[in-house]
């Protein structure tokens, strides 16, 4: 029975244009999510080379234009004096270029590389969780829109035996054998699958654009989607994916920013330390259609000797975020325990629910036999024949909601693993 139902999902799936594979590809380069990701990881390598290019320094511009209630020293005095050699001028102008560069600034230049370059990482890893949450809902809804299509095609070949069933009882009431209530009893099976159809049909619809907002293309043509095939072999061991736990990207983007914390924690260190610049600049001073070229090579020291304590609660502020990202990593680690073991349990739930449903159906299918022979002897209601056929259809529709949402809930384990793939063919 099992066998005879699996040959017939895969090998109606040959008949579908679209398969899985397909859709990822396409959402891994379309995709809205991932793009927006893509993006933010080019603005991290933008950001680690903005932050080495400090230690070059800048080179200004600068000017100004001034006019004066009467005459001012157009350019500084230098030994010795000269008093007819004083040049004045009511407007004056200064144009000149300026280079600054950090000599020593308490280590922060250092830190704010290894921040940016922390801060990449962290943007790789974002994108790499993107992809693959991406797939993972693509690959779900994939899932539950072939589970409702199954349900659908069994849904309408129920309403098909109904008809053929209604079409019989109107030749035997014609020749007086059954009874008009039996039709009105057809006629209101026929209603509420009509209504059970049109729920089902609504569904595929929504779930389809949500498909296609993942994807990041709404003109995908999403009518015939390809089966996929069954998982065979899962493992179901605890111990064995708790083990893994310490080496995921989720947990190490975590520790990523616990070091970004520590880094901030040491460029506050560096506010206590003074801070170091060299400057050279040449400038023309003009006026009165004279001027004169100055320049001058500097280095300058800056130190805060006090600031009220803002540094020092900066420092416990930056120590007291460091203590908050190592519980973060813990309640991390224990929110993906428990959401492993919320999908094994679901896996072998489901697992346990196919199994129930094979042997539903196939009672589901003698019943209705059994009935449909009582019938037709007029020992039985037609109601006993109209709800043993409804049982076996809700039978078939729960099969295939076991199958599917077991390859979802194995599609879930494996991307709380990071492990996300496409189709499982395994």
């Amino acid at each position: 029975m099992v066998i005879t139902i699996l040959l017939f999902l895969i090998s109606v799936g040959f008949a579908f244009s679209v398969d899985l594979n397909t859709l990822i590809d396409q959402a891994l380069k379309n995709s809205p999510y991932i793009l927006e990701k893509k993006i933010d990881l080019r603005i991290g390598k933008i950001s680690v080379e903005k932050s080495k290019r400090k230690r070059f320094g800048q080179i200004n511009l600068y000017g100004s234009f001034n006019r004066y209630e009467n005459s001012r020293i157009l350019y500084p005095m230098s030994a010795p004096v000269n008093i007819h050699s004083i040049v004045g001028a009511e407007n004056q102008t200064i144009a000149g270029i300026s280079y600054i560069v950090p000599i020593f600034t308490g280590f922060k230049i250092k830190r704010d590389i290894a921040i940016s370059k922390i801060s990449r990482e962290i943007k790789e890893i974002d994108l790499s969780l993107s992809e693959q949450m991406v797939i993972f809902n693509i690959r779900t809804l994939y899932l539950k829109i072939l589970s409702l299509e199954k349900q659908l095609y069994s849904a309408k070949a129920y309403k098909t035996s109904l008809l053929k069933l209604k079409d019989n009882i109107q030749e035997s009431v014609k020749l007086g054998r059954k009874p008009e209530i039996d039709l009105l009893k057809v006629q209101y099976r026929l209603e509420d699958i009509e209504y059970k159809l049109k729920k089902i049909k609504n569904s595929i619809k929504t779930l389809k654009s949500a498909l296609k907002t993942f994807i990041g293309d709404q003109r995908i043509d999403l009518s015939n989607l390809k089966d996929v095939k069954p998982t065979k072999k899962i493992i179901l061991d605890r111990d064995f994916y708790l083990n893994k736990i310490k080496n995921l990207k989720k947990i190490k983007k975590i520790d990523l920013f616990k070091e970004v914390s520590r880094q901030k924690m040491f460029t506050v260190k560096g506010d206590y330390l003074p801070e170091i610049y060299f400057k050279a600049s040449t400038q023309r001073n003009m006026g009165n259609s004279q001027y004169k070229d100055l320049w001058q090579i500097g280095i300058f020291v800056n130190y805060s000797l006090f600031d009220f304590g803002v540094r020092k609660n900066r420092y416990i502020q930056s120590k007291l975020d460091v203590r908050k990202k190592k519980i973060q990593k813990k309640k991390a680690e224990f929110e993906l325990i428990k959401n492993i073991d919320e999908a094994i349990n679901r896996i072998r739930t489901y697992q346990a629910k196919i199994k129930a449903s094979e042997k539903k159906l196939k009672y589901a299918r003698s019943v209705e036999q059994a009935e449909k022979a009582k019938y037709e002897e007029g020992v039985s209601d037609l109601y006993n024949y109209l709800y043993a056929k409804a049982e076996r259809f809700s039978a078939l529709a729960e099969y295939y909601d076991a199958v599917y949402n077991r390859e979802i809930a194995i599609s879930y384990l494996m991307y709380l693993l990071e492990e996300q793939r496409y189709e499982q063919n395994n």
